[in-house]
């Protein structure tokens, strides 16, 4: 009995090591050699690294503006993109939902096609699609809306509404299976008690349906906000943060000024970009913090 408990225990630490060891390995130790870096001179030649206390955050809060501006473009973006996609999804997961529609399956996997594709990938798609000689400018030729071609990423915008459309595309068939998951939820008897008081379709829609998915449609307006703050891929595929900085977002900053590679500097500042994924990571904490502290207040309307 003794052999069988000890052997039970000895699986049941060596299914708990593998996660725990990835999680010091790639989460626990990245976090601490951040903390760590923010406050040196680091650049990532050992012999000019120098401890320079809190010099880089005075920094970012003094000299810096160019951090900020990202910020307020993360956000407009956000309020851009979020309330859009949703209503789209919204109104094709309601399509989906019919009864009566049929190849169903076939329409969630076209829906659900652009998920699956690598963001850099679809950056490339549209940027080709809404280039001066793409797709995009050929059909509005030839329809004779325009005469010539629009530089679609020339004007703020247009730029921006660009990256709104292809970052939309690119979440849409997550968020229309999310909520067909949430609609078919809702008890079906409900409904036709409903039916038998006289409440119209969209009655039910305001009063029952949004009432009873709003648990799950907290969730999902979480991960989306996360996601579109945390965007970057489509920024530096696309705009490269143009057309003057107007479209530059927080992860892209991060990235195209202090990650080898994509920095344009001879020697990156990799102790200010730490001290800057300091303060966004906080920052990022502080809003999930406010928005689940509203969500909670949101919980006693339903």
């Amino acid at each position: 009995m003794a052999k069988k408990r000890l052997s039970m225990n000895v699986q049941c630490y060596l299914m708990i090591a593998l996660p725990l060891i990835g999680f010091f390995v790639f989460t626990l130790y990245p976090i601490l050699w951040t903390f760590r870096w923010s406050v040196f001179s680091y650049n990532g030649v050992p012999s000019e690294t120098r401890f320079i206390g809190l010099d880089n955050f005075i920094r970012m809060f003094t000299v810096d503006l160019d951090y900020w501006k990202a910020w307020l473009n993360t956000f407009k973006f956000a309020i851009c993109k979020i309330p859009l996609e949703y209503i789209i999804a919204m109104i094709a997961a309601l399509l989906l939902n019919q009864k009566r529609l049929k190849l169903k399956g076939m329409y969630r996997a076209v829906y659900y096609l652009p998920s699956i594709i690598s963001a850099v990938v679809i950056g490339l798609i549209f940027s080709n699609l809404f280039g001066f000689f793409g797709l995009m400018n050929g059909i509005l030729i030839d329809l004779g809306i325009v005469s010539e071609g629009i530089d679609w990423f020339a004007g703020k915008g247009s730029a921006l509404a660009v990256l709104v459309i292809s970052s939309i595309w690119n979440t849409f068939g997550v968020n229309v299976m999310y909520l067909m998951a949430a609609f078919a939820n809702v008890p079906e008897d409900v409904y036709e008690s409903a039916k038998l008081d006289g409440a119209s379709s969209v009655r039910m829609f305001f009063s029952i349906t949004l009432p009873m998915i709003a648990p799950i449609f907290q969730i999902m307006l979480l991960l989306s906000l996360i996601g579109t703050l945390s965007i970057n891929e489509f920024i530096l595929v696309m705009t490269g943060g143009g057309p003057g900085g107007s479209t530059m977002t927080v992860m892209a900053y991060l990235t195209q000024k202090f990650v080898p590679g994509f920095t344009s500097e001879a020697t990156p500042a990799l102790g200010y970009g730490c001290a800057l994924s300091v303060v966004t990571t906080i920052l990022f904490a502080v809003i999930s913090f406010i928005y689940n502290a509203a969500s909670k207040k949101m919980n006693d309307l339903y």
